[in-house]
């Protein structure tokens, strides 16, 4: 199931390329992206009862990733299809104080998650530009396939579900050709995407500076919402 993703996209890639390579007068482009979003929300408690409770999240920044774009559309028509597979990673390493079943008590934490979006739009170009210098927006729909990482001093939490959510996205996007087929490709995309995942850990406790530390024996669930605004940076191919 983890790997599903990876496979629609795949197939999503090869067919798209087969059909409008058979076919005169449509652009196909290919574009390598670095990616970096602003910010993110973690809700601990997504289940309490409280909803004070259940509204309390953790600010994750600055989350780093990449990905690749796929553009087909007609030469003729002033719009577009765009397909972006994308990766985005955020792990942070600390000592934090942790009370699952008992008093806080400082330990290493490992916690983060990973987050692959699949998303397919709908873009215009803006008639403001030339033929060296493309402006163009629109916005889709997107699959999103999180993961949750946690481990607390030295036990690790595995997730125990595949969490995929689904939601909107709007973007713009700026192109400058540098050479025939080779442009710079500049971009801006808010998205909104909320996946929950489930984790349970491996072991009951962990001691640590001579401190035992009881861990829950049930899954428990967190809440991922990657609601900052991402720009990427990146190179453009024209493949025909």
């Amino acid at each position: 199931m983890k790997r599903v993703p990876v496979y629609v996209a795949s197939l999503l890639v090869f067919f798209v390329g087969r059909l409008f390579a058979q076919h005169d007068g449509w652009h196909f482009s290919v574009a390598g992206l670095g990616g970096y979003t602003t910010t993110s929300k973690v809700f601990y408690n997504p289940d309490s009862p409280s909803s004070d409770i259940r509204s309390q999240y953790t600010s994750v920044d600055n989350i780093y990733g990449g990905g690749l774009e796929l553009r087909v559309g007609r030469t003729d028509y002033n719009f577009f299809l765009a397909l972006k597979i994308e990766y985005l990673s955020k792990l942070q390493d600390q000592i934090q104080p942790v009370a699952y079943t008992g008093p806080p008590i400082p330990a290493p934490v490992k916690d983060g998650f990973r987050l692959m979006p699949i998303e397919l739009g709908v873009n215009m170009y803006v008639p403001l530009g030339t033929e060296q210098a493309r402006l163009s927006m629109g916005g889709g729909i997107g699959a999103y396939y999180g993961k949750r990482i946690l481990s607390v001093a030295g036990v690790d939490a595995p997730q125990v579900n595949d969490p995929v959510g689904v939601g909107i996205h709007v973007e713009s996007s700026f192109d400058y050709r540098i050479l025939k087929g080779f442009a710079i490709r500049g971009e801006m995309r808010f998205r909104d995407p909320e996946v929950t995942a489930e984790n349970r850990f491996q072991g009951r406790s962990a001691v640590y500076d001579g401190k035992t530390i009881l861990f829950p024996t049930n899954a428990f669930r967190t809440r991922i919402n990657v609601n900052g605004l991402m720009f990427g940076l990146g190179i453009v191919v024209d493949l025909f």
